[in-house]
C-alpha cells in the first residue's frame, strides 16, 4: 500500500519540479533583458554584451540586434559590430539599411571615406518600394545623417515615379536642418498633392514658426503662399493657408482683406466673412468685426447671412461699448438706436429674441430706463411661437431687472414660476439659486439655506458649487439666534453690487470691516471687492484682491475660485500669459479636487502651445459656420 502511494507521489513531485524548471527557462530571457538594459544604462557595455549576445542568438530580432550593435560600439569593439551588421544584412536578404550601420561603425573608427562608400552603396541598392525607402531613410535619420536621409526620399520619389510621396518626411528633415524655406516648400507640395494633410501641415508649421512675434520664418511662409496663389489663383487651398497664417499672427485685418478677395472671386455669399467677424468679436478687434459684418450686409437681403450680419453688427457694437469702463451717453444712445433699427427691420420674432434681450439689458443696466426694459421683456415673453425655455430665460432676466429696481418679491415670484415649470432642468435649478439669493439679500437666511442645500445636488457643477459656497457662508456666520449683523451687512453689500451701486456697496463693506474686524467674512469681503473692481475694469486692483484671498486665507473654500479667476484675469484682461499659466498650474497642483480643474488644464495646455489635439477657433473658422 505504501509503495503504491509513494510512486505516484514521486512522479507528481517530478512534474512539479519540471514545471518550475520550465518557468525558469521561459523567464530567463526577460531577466537577461532587464540586466542587459540596466548595464547599458550604466554604461557598462562589456557586461551588457554578454547578455545581448545570448538574447540575439536565441531571437535575432531587430531590437536585440540594435542593442547589441550599440553595446559593441559603446565598448569600441568595432570589428564585432561590423561583423554583426553584415550577419544581420545577410539574414534580412541584403537589406541596404544595414549598410548604413556598417558605414557608421567605420565612421566611428575614423575612416570617413569607407563610411561614405557604404552609404553610397546603400543608396544604389535602394528598391522601388515605399517600405524599403522609409527603412533606409530612417536608418540614416537615426544616425543623424540627415542629408543622406533626404537624398533617400528624393531618390525614392523618382524610383516610384509618383512625384507626391514623402513630402511630410522631407519637410520634417529640412526643419531639423534649419532649412525653413525647404520645409515650407515641401509642406506646400504635400498640401497640393493631398489636401487632407491641412491639419498636419498647420501643426508642423506651428512647431517651427513663432507666429506671436516678428519672425523671418513667417515671412518665408507668407512669400511662398503668395507665390503659389499667384501661380494658381483658382486654388483656394493656399489662400486658406494664408488666412490661417494671418489669424495665427492675430492680424485679423489682413485676414479680412484676403477673405473678402476670396468671397468676391468665388462668390461665397459672405460665409467666410461671418466666421471671421465672430472671431474678431472674440478677440475684441471691433474694427475688423464691423468691416466683416458690414461687407455681408452690403451683399443684400438675398444673402443667407444677411440677418446674422445685421445682428452681428449690433452685438459687436454692444460688446465694444460694454468693454469700456465708462461708455459715454452718446455711444449708449447710438447703440440703442442700432438695436431698435435692426429689430424694426428684422422683426420682433423668436429668431431675434437675443436682440430684444440685449436691448432690455442696455436700457436697464446702462441707460437707467428699467420701465422700458420691463416692457420689452414682458412683450417678448408673449411673442407667438416662442419656446418654453426661451420664455423661462426671459423671466429670469425680467426677475433680475426687478431685483435691480428693488422689487424683491416680484422677482421672487418670477423665479418661483420658472422653478416650478422646469423642476428637473438646469434652468429650474438656476431659478431656485436666484430665488435663494433674493432671500439672502432680504435677510431670510434660514429659508435661503434650505433652498441652497437642495441645490447642492444639482447636475450643474457650477450651480452646485455656488449653492454650496453660499450655504457655507450662511452656516459659518449665522448666530445661534439666527441673527448676524455682519452677515446682514454683507448681504446688503451683495444686493447693492448686483444693482450696480458700487460706491454704496463699498461703503457697507468698509463699515463691516471697521465694526467687525474679526468676523469670519474676511475672504468673502475681499472677493466682493474683487467683483466690484472687475466690473469697473480695474483689473490690476481686482487681481490684488484675489491674491490677498490666496495669501491670507489659504485653506478657505474660495481659494480655488481665486486661482481660476486670476488665471482668467491675466489671460483675458491683463494679457500676461505667463502669469495666467502660473495660476492655472497652481490650481492643478494645489487644488486637484476643484471643479475648475478640467477647464484650467485645457487653458494651461493651450497657453503652453499644445495645439495638435485641440479644436481651435482657427480650425473652426476655416471649416466655416453652418447655415
Amino acid at each position: 500500500m505504501t509503495a503504491r502511494i509513494f510512486i505516484p507521489l514521486f512522479r507528481f513531485l517530478l512534474i512539479v519540479v519540471a514545471c518550475f524548471s520550465a518557468q525558469g527557462v521561459w523567464a530567463q530571457p526577460g531577466t537577461d533583458e532587464q540586466l542587459a538594459a540596466e548595464y547599458m544604462r550604466q554604461g557598462e557595455f562589456s557586461k551588457a554584451i554578454l547578455y545581448y549576445e545570448k538574447l540575439y542568438d536565441q531571437q535575432p530580432t531587430n531590437l536585440y540586434y540594435e542593442q547589441l550593435l550599440k553595446a559593441y560600439t559603446g565598448a569600441k569593439q568595432y570589428s564585432d559590430a561590423e561583423k554583426l551588421a553584415k550577419e544581420q544584412m545577410r539574414k534580412q536578404g541584403g537589406d541596404p539599411r544595414y549598410l548604413v550601420d556598417i558605414g557608421m561603425v567605420m565612421k566611428l573608427e575614423g575612416d570617413t571615406a569607407k563610411a561614405v562608400q557604404q552609404f553610397d552603396k546603400a543608396m544604389k541598392n535602394l528598391k522601388p518600394d515605399q517600405g524599403s525607402i522609409r527603412n533606409l531613410a530612417n536608418a540614416f535619420t537615426k544616425n543623424n545623417e540627415l542629408d543622406y536621409a533626404l537624398e533617400t526620399y528624393e531618390r525614392g520619389r523618382k524610383l516610384l515615379k509618383s512625384g507626391s510621396d514623402f513630402f511630410y518626411e522631407t519637410a520634417s528633415l529640412r526643419a531639423a536642418k534649419g532649412d525653413v524655406a525647404g520645409m515650407v516648400s515641401d509642406y506646400m507640395d504635400l498640401l497640393q498633392s493631398n489636401p487632407s494633410y491641412m491639419q498636419a501641415v498647420q501643426n508642423g508649421l506651428g512647431r517651427f514658426i513663432d507666429f506671436t512675434s516678428t519672425d523671418a520664418r513667417s515671412d518665408i511662409l507668407r512669400t511662398e503662399l503668395l507665390r503659389r496663389i499667384q501661380r494658381q489663383p483658382d486654388n483656394t487651398l493656399f489662400q486658406d493657408m494664408l488666412i490661417w497664417m494671418y489669424i495665427q499672427q492675430k492680424d485679423l485685418n489682413s485676414a479680412f482683406v484676403q477673405s473678402r478677395a476670396m468671397d468676391k472671386r468665388f462668390n461665397e455669399g459672405g460665409q467666410r466673412l461671418m466666421a471671421l467677424g465672430d472671431m474678431a468679436v472674440n478677440n475684441k478687434d471691433w474694427a475688423t468685426a464691423t468691416k466683416c459684418y458690414e461687407y455681408v450686409v452690403a451683399i443684400g437681403g438675398n444673402s443667407p447671412w444677411y440677418g446674422a450680419a445685421r445682428i452681428g453688427l449690433v452685438t459687436s457694437m454692444d460688446a465694444q461699448v460694454r468693454s469700456q469702463t465708462n461708455p459715454s451717453l452718446e455711444r449708449l444712445v447710438q447703440l440703442r438706436q442700432q438695436y431698435e433699427t435692426t429689430l424694426g427691420e428684422l422683426g420682433r420674432t423668436p429668431a431675434n429674441i437675443k436682440l430684444i434681450s440685449g436691448l432690455a439689458q442696455l436700457n436697464a443696466y446702462y441707460l437707467n430706463n428699467t420701465p422700458a426694459a420691463v416692457t420689452l421683456l414682458q412683450e417678448a415673453i408673449n411673442i407667438p411661437g416662442l419656446g418654453r425655455k426661451e420664455q423661462g430665460q426671459l423671466k429670469l432676466e425680467l426677475g433680475d431687472i426687478q431685483v435691480l429696481e428693488g422689487d424683491i418679491w416680484d422677482a421672487s415670484l418670477l423665479y418661483s414660476q420658472v422653478d416650478l415649470d422646469f423642476k428637473q432642468d438646469i434652468l429650474g435649478h438656476e431659478a431656485r439659486l436666484r430665488n435663494a439669493k433674493v432671500s439672502f439679500y432680504s435677510g431670510d437666511f434660514l429659508w435661503a439655506k434650505a433652498q441652497l442645500d437642495v441645490l447642492k445636488a444639482s447636475t450643474s457643477k457650477l450651480i452646485a458649487n455656488d449653492a454650496m459656497e453660499l450655504s457655507l457662508l450662511i452656516t459659518d456666520n449665522l448666530g445661534v439666534d439666527t441673527v448676524s449683523e455682519p452677515l446682514s451687512l454683507f448681504a446688503e453689500a451683495q444686493l447693492l453690487t448686483f444693482q450696480h451701486r458700487y460706491d454704496s456697496a463699498l461703503v457697507i463693506l468698509d463699515t463691516l470691516n471697521a465694526r467687525f474686524p474679526l468676523a469670519s467674512l474676511g475672504d468673502d469681503v475681499l472677493y466682493a471687492r474683487y467683483r466690484i473692481a472687475y466690473a469697473r475694469h480695474q483689473f490690476t486692483e481686482a487681481a490684488g484682491y484675489l491674491e490677498k484671498v490666496i495669501e491670507l486665507y489659504p485653506n478657505d473654500i474660495l481659494v480655488d475660485n481665486a486661482m481660476f479667476d486670476l488665471g482668467s484675469l491675466y489671460e483675458n484682461d491683463l494679457n500676461d500669459k505667463e502669469q495666467a499659466k502660473k495660476w492655472y498650474e497652481r490650481l492643478l497642483f494645489e487644488q486637484s479636487g476643484s471643479i475648475y480643474v478640467v477647464t484650467a488644464r485645457e487653458r494651461y495646455r493651450r497657453l503652453r502651445g499644445d495645439h495638435d489635439n485641440l479644436s481651435t477657433p482657427e480650425q473652426q473658422f476655416l471649416l466655416g459656420p453652418t447655415p
